[in-house]
């Protein structure tokens, strides 16, 4: 042993495998090897620049990163921190700081500039000056009065890194040093981390209310720096080997979409719901992927581009900028093109994407064209993710993320069937049956193909009839009434299961009766069953009580004012059930409903006075605010049902509550020219497929 040093091995030995550090010596990093491991006679791995992140999930592949700097780069930076600093003149400095720091008042604001990262940064000369941004509280704010139309994109995610402080505890990142790396050929954000991706959304400064569109202001003011589109932006481009690039806006969209957009899907306010714990997710795990260079599937690009086109799609409205619009088309038809690519290998074997990944796409798009107001579209949505749960989810074992995209899929579903009652018999749906049948995955499914009535009896005690694991959740359109504890609504949108059902039972008596009126269907209800029926699910929707916020277990999530907000939503949801099924079933007169009209504008004014910068969208709205306002006849009380649509559309900046609004003075208009109060949403709605249908 020499000097404490272990003899090379002798001519023969086994050569080892493993680094320095692994067997605890103290190693120089050299590279290509190591002298300790040329010196031992071993076999260097080397030190290399890949940064790789573990996953929790064993099964997944590592993903490995470039460093933030390549080694040119780095090696710039340390000549430029040597040289912004020597060390002659470290003293001098000092002295610079400590004397302007006495000749200060104690009320004035002191800035340190002296050298690097702010503390001892020489000052360039003329020539050589740096441009530095701004401070954020100095950012010019446009005037309300200004016209936003021509605005922009926002600032990119270099200007966000720039803006925040690394950590609590950190000081800020200069922005002339940050700069100063920009400048730097061949540089891009390539190699940022899903953690610092992360931070980004975290702390970047979209919270703050100077520099983000306020979607809860009628007159919401758009600062120049997002809506000018005449600023430069530098958009964050892949890594070697990528083939997608990466929208410079995505950051700022999926911001909005979190802090925003979110809050339209549902009432709640707590962090479980699918947005939070799976589309939220999954769109930063693409932006990651994109910005690291990886190949996605079409299903992961489907989710990602559509979420980004709602996003475009509310800022724009929000704020009047046709910029937005734009890029929310743009989006759309990226997002529709991933769209046809997956469906076309959505049930090839091998799968080319998870379950989940399909089926979030597909939701994704339903959302889409909710939002936009395109019921037909989203017609086709709808019937594709039927038939993608019913031949892949129904037979699996169903995980909870598993069963939280299936409930959103339902409660959209539903109200969606309850208007969209012209479609039953379309070519499109029959398709989609032949195709369930022929792949011998129908017996999968405990509810029917076709929304028709399940042959109950007495329902006040089907009702309380326990279901259990299969039935409640293979049920999937909720044919069959009973109990089932495990259900996922209450705590996703704020509404008993039950009171899914009911409507899903009106549909259907509905749907009964159109087949009986049309005698399409020899086998169908007789006057005699179907009055029965009728009677059974009048009583029990007249019976229907407004449970209890603590048998939701939302008590602790909720304020005191979102637990009022959601009570008078299920209040104006249990009266506009009891409109649709007298309008629908019995076709009784508008005027025998007015109380009830009245009753769900009262909880739509209720809700405004509790807290008017809510974005009243859920789908718990909505629909009762629609079907509510279609029976209305006093002018009073219609302008009252026009002045929510149209405060949602500006709060929300999506199409859907202007279209529907305009759906709604149709029917108001067609009143008043046939002076008949008889015209409903079901005529227009029957009128409308008539026309489409060539009939």
């Amino acid at each position: 042993m020499r000097n404490g040093m272990l003899p090379p091995p002798a001519a023969g030995e086994i050569t080892l495998t493993f680094q320095c550090r692994t067997r605890h010596v103290k190693c120089d990093e050299g590279r290509p090897t190591c002298l300790m491991c040329a010196y031992f006679g071993l076999e260097c791995a080397g030190y290399k620049k890949d940064i790789f992140f573990e996953s929790k999930n064993p099964a997944s592949r590592i993903r490995f990163r470039r460093p933030l700097l390549t080694e040119e780069e780095r090696k710039r930076m340390s000549q430029w921190l040597i040289t912004s600093a020597p060390p002659k003149s470290t003293h001098r400095l000092l002295l610079q700081i400590d004397e302007q720091s006495e000749s200060a008042s104690p009320l004035e604001n002191v800035e340190v500039s002296h050298g690097p990262f702010g503390v001892f940064r020489v000052q360039p000369s003329r020539n050589a000056q740096i441009a530095t941004p701004p401070p954020l509280d100095q950012h010019p704010i446009a005037d309300e009065s200004e016209d936003t139309t021509n605005s922009g994109p926002p600032q990119d995610v270099t200007h966000m890194i720039d803006s925040f402080s690394v950590a609590p505890g950190m000081s800020q990142w200069s922005p002339g040093f940050m700069e100063s790396l920009l400048e730097q050929p061949d540089h891009d954000l390539s190699s940022t981390s899903p953690d610092l991706l992360d931070l980004i959304m975290d702390q970047a400064p979209l919270e703050d209310t100077s520099i983000t569109p306020q979607p809860y202001q009628l007159t919401s003011t758009i600062p120049e720096t997002l809506c000018n589109p005449s600023i430069t932006t530098t958009s964050i481009t892949p890594a070697p080997g990528g083939s997608r690039a990466l929208p410079q806006d995505a950051v700022f969209l999926l911001k909005h979409y979190s802090s925003t957009v979110i809050s339209l899907m549902t009432p709640v306010r707590h962090k479980k719901t699918p947005w939070h714990v799976l589309f939220i997710p999954h769109a930063k795990d693409c932006l990651a992927a994109l910005a690291m260079g990886e190949e996605l599937n079409h299903a992961s690009l489907c989710a990602f581009y559509g979420t980004l086109a709602i996003s475009a799609f509310s800022l724009g409205g929000v704020s009047r900028s046709q910029f937005w619009l734009d890029q929310g088309r743009l989006y759309l038809r990226q997002a529709q093109d991933h769209t046809r690519l997956m469906l076309m290998t959505a049930y090839n074997i091998p799968k080319l994407a998870k379950y989940k990944s399909t089926l979030m796409a597909i939701l994704t798009m339903v959302q889409l064209s909710n939002f936009c107001g395109n019921r037909n579209e989203a017609e086709g949505y709808f019937l594709e993710a039927e038939k993608f749960i019913r031949m892949k989810g129904l037979k699996r074992r169903k995980s909870r993320k598993v069963r939280l995209l299936h409930h959103c899929y339902v409660f959209e579903r539903m109200f969606h069937e309850s208007i969209f009652i012209c479609g039953e018999n379309s070519n499109q749906r029959r398709n989609v049956r032949r195709a369930i049948e022929s792949s011998g995955l129908a017996p999968a499914s405990v509810d029917g193909l076709s929304f028709r009535l399940y042959k109950w009896k007495n329902l006040h005690q089907e009702m309380l009839r326990v279901r259990d694991r299969e039935e409640g959740e293979n049920d999937l359109h909720l044919e069959r009434p009973g109990l089932f504890s495990a259900t996922l609504y209450p705590e996703i949108f704020g509404i008993p299961e039950t009171w899914m059902i009911l409507l899903s039972l009106i549909i259907r008596l509905g749907t009964e009766k159109d087949a009986s009126e049309q005698q399409r269907t020899p086998n169908g209800l007789n006057l005699k069953d179907f009055i029965s029926r009728a009677k059974s699910l009048e009583e029990y929707i007249n019976r229907l009580e407004r449970p209890s916020q603590a048998s939701f277990g939302l008590g602790t999530h909720q304020s005191s004012v979102d637990q009022h907000i959601l009570e008078n939503m299920l209040e104006a949801m249990r009266q506009a059930l009891a409109i649709y099924f007298y309008r629908r079933i019995y076709d009784i007169d508008a005027s025998m409903l007015q109380e009830k009209v009245t009753g769900v504008r009262d909880c739509l004014l209720q809700c405004e006075y509790a807290d008017s910068s809510v974005v009243h969208g859920s789908a718990g709205f909505i629909w009762p605010a629609f079907i509510a306002a279609c029976e209305a006849e006093d002018p009073k009380v219609q302008e009252s049902f026009s002045t929510w649509f149209e405060m949602s559309s500006q709060r929300s900046g999506l199409s859907c509550f202007g279209q529907t609004l305009a759906s709604i003075e149709k029917i108001w208009q067609e009143k008043r020219d046939g002076n008949g109060s008889s015209v409903t949403w079901v005529d227009l709605m029957k009128r409308t497929a008539s026309l489409q249908h060539g009939v």
